[in-house]
Parts: structure tokens; C-alpha cells; sequence
């Protein structure tokens, strides 16, 4: 393995994150890590000495096969990028791993509107997604009634009332950074407390944070789950069950400051390990 060869592929070119990482990486090893184009301008053609860090990238423009490694497999990170199919490879995994007391929570799902209108029925505020694939909070309606569950909608989850909501950097096994939302000093509106986000009154912080017994654990459980080499955990703490509970799995987060420097020290420390395992 030669560092020289690092190159990285966003799942867009425009991808600020996938650029500071780009940056910093190569101020550590010295040397250009190139990012690739995701479309057809790309003239990039993948060899066996290529390690490619994908970031985020799910529907690779060439065959990366042949490369010498691909961290964040395209076909994870598919499964990742996608609510309802990460809740399903949750679930099978808890299920492989049931015996073993290694399980990843996460809230009821389906999508079958029907179960839906029944939890509603039952007092449950569900949280309706109509893009599988959005972030933001794009595309969610929260519904306490049956008549506010809107049609076609490909996935339910019963609504968890929660204290505390974290972001939790997993690369490699171990925890990198945690950070947690709360809300902004400069926001003037109420803030949403159901749906927290940016537009909604709310940034991630790293200072004084308390941790939950079980936020750690939880994400790089759910890592593994998801057979990804790295990813930030949106997490939920709901202080009345003491519970911890995952929502999503970012392969593509948004990095700035701190969190830059922890990918790229992250990297630098899998690339040495692996020179030194060969």
C-alpha cells in the first residue's frame, strides 16, 4: 500500500465536507489526495493501487472493484443512504446477533400504512417520511391523527419523545467524536422540538456533554450493522426509559474545525496500521 495513492469520491462534487477532508489529508501525507468527479467529465481510471475513500457515494460512475480498497463499501452505503432499508439491516441483525447480546435500538417501523393508522389510533404520534433518502428533515410529516397521514408515504416510525439528541463519529470500530444538538443563540422562533435541524433552531455542540451510559456502544453497533468502516449516528436519549436509540447512519456528514481533524487522523492511523499489517 502506497499513500500516494489515496483518492477520494464524493457523492457530489460539490460536497464541502468531502473537500476540507480531501485537504487535510493530504496536508498530513503530503501529497495531492485527489477528488474524483462523480459524472462524466471523470477521466479517473481505478487501479489496483487505488485506495478509495467513498464519501457517501452509493452508484459509483466507474468499476472500483479492481482497487486496493474501497472504505465504505458502495453497496452499504446504498443500504445506509436509505431509511427503511437501514432499519431492515438493523433488524436482521439484531436478529443474527440476538443470542449474543449485541442489539442496536431502534424505534417501531413499517410501511404499511395500515399499522400506521393503528398506532395513531392507539396514541402514538408516528413520524411519516416520504423520501427515503432525504435529510434535513425533508419529506417528514408528523402525525397524531389518522387523517394526517398522507397517502403513499413509504415509511412509518412511532415517534420517541426524546432530552437529548447526539451525532456519534464511528471509524473503524471506535468512537472519533460525539457531538449534540441544542439550540441555536441566534434563533429567534420557536424551535421544533420533534424535528431538530438547522432551519428548525438547532446546531451540534461538543462541549459539556454528559453522555448516556449506552450512546457509544449503540453506535458502533450499528456500524457494524450496517457492515460500514465508518459513520456518524444520529442518536435520541429518551431520560424516562434511559434509553438510547438510533435513528440513522450518516456515510457523508457534514465535517468542519474539529470533526475534520478526527476523519483525517482517523485515516492516517487505519492507512499506517495497514501498511504495518502487510
Amino acid at each position: 500500500m502506497r499513500l500516494s495513492n489515496v483518492v477520494m469520491l464524493p457523492y457530489k462534487m460539490g460536497s464541502k465536507s468531502a473537500k476540507n477532508l480531501a485537504e487535510a489529508l493530504s496536508n498530513r501525507l503530503n501529497k495531492r489526495v485527489r477528488l474524483l468527479y462523480t459524472d462524466e467529465r471523470s477521466k479517473f481510471v481505478p487501479k489496483a493501487k487505488h485506495i478509495v475513500i467513498n464519501w457517501g457515494c452509493s452508484r459509483p460512475n466507474k468499476d472500483y472493484s479492481g482497487c486496493s480498497d474501497v472504505i465504505n463499501p458502495f453497496d452499504r452505503v446504498l443500504v445506509a443512504g436509505n431509511k427503511l432499508s437501514t432499519f431492515q439491516a438493523i433488524s436482521d441483525y439484531n436478529v443474527v446477533n440476538q443470542n449474543e447480546g449485541i442489539q442496536v435500538n431502534i424505534p417501531d417501523f413499517t410501511a404499511d400504512p395500515a399499522v400506521a393508522r393503528a398506532w395513531v389510533n392507539a396514541g402514538f404520534v408516528v413520524v411519516c417520511r416520504n423520501k427515503l433518502t432525504a435529510h434535513s428533515g425533508d419529506g417528514i410529516v408528523v402525525a397524531a391523527r389518522e387523517e394526517d397521514i398522507p397517502e403513499g408515504c413509504p415509511l412509518f416510525v412511532k415517534y420517541i419523545k426524546k432530552k437529548k439528541e447526539f451525532r456519534v463519529h464511528v471509524f473503524d470500530g471506535q468512537v472519533i467524536d460525539v457531538q449534540q444538538k441544542r439550540r441555536r443563540s441566534d434563533y429567534t422562533e420557536q424551535p421544533n422540538f420533534a424535528v431538530r435541524n438547522y432551519h428548525t433552531g438547532w446546531v451540534y455542540c461538543r462541549e459539556d456533554i454528559e453522555e448516556p451510559d449506552q450512546l457509544r456502544s449503540q453506535a458502533i453497533a450499528a456500524v457494524e450493522a450496517l457492515g460500514l468502516d465508518f459513520g456518524a449516528v444520529d442518536i435520541i436519549y429518551n431520560q424516562h426509559a434511559n434509553t438510547c436509540t438510533v435513528l440513522e447512519v450518516n456515510t457523508a456528514p457534514g465535517l468542519e474545525g474539529t470533526t475534520v481533524d478526527s476523519y483525517a487522523d482517523a485515516f492516517i492511523r487505519l492507512f499506517w496500521s495497514n501498511i504495518h499489517a502487510t
